[in-house]
């Protein structure tokens, strides 16, 4: 199933978004040009099966497309993460300090 905004100005039919072209059209004239012109035809075929994998709908959320799970995957992978580490002496506490201070 698709998610889609019923408006003319972000969908091209029932399944396709322009921010599905925007990113779509530009791989194709990649691929096409790599796959022609260059001796790169097997670097090619892959990044256009790489690029067909970006392109998969999906059923999760409000995010449609593969290319978006990913974009939010690398967000996830590289944002800042805080540790804490306590001494087990003192854990208790600063446990109960913590909460404290959340609430």
């Amino acid at each position: 199933m698709y998610i889609t905004i019923k408006s003319l100005k972000k969908t091209l039919g029932k399944y396709i978004e322009i921010t599905d072209l925007y990113l779509g059209l530009p791989m194709l004239m990649i691929f096409l040009v790599l796959f022609a012109f260059t001796n790169l035809k097997i670097q090619a075929l892959v990044f256009l099966s790489i690029c067909l994998f970006l392109l998969i709908p999906v059923n999760l959320s409000k995010k449609n497309r593969m290319y978006k799970i990913m974009i939010l995957l690398v967000d996830y992978v590289f944002r800042n993460k805080n540790y804490c580490f306590f001494n087990e002496d003192i854990k208790e506490s600063k446990i109960k300090q913590i909460t404290k201070y959340l609430k």
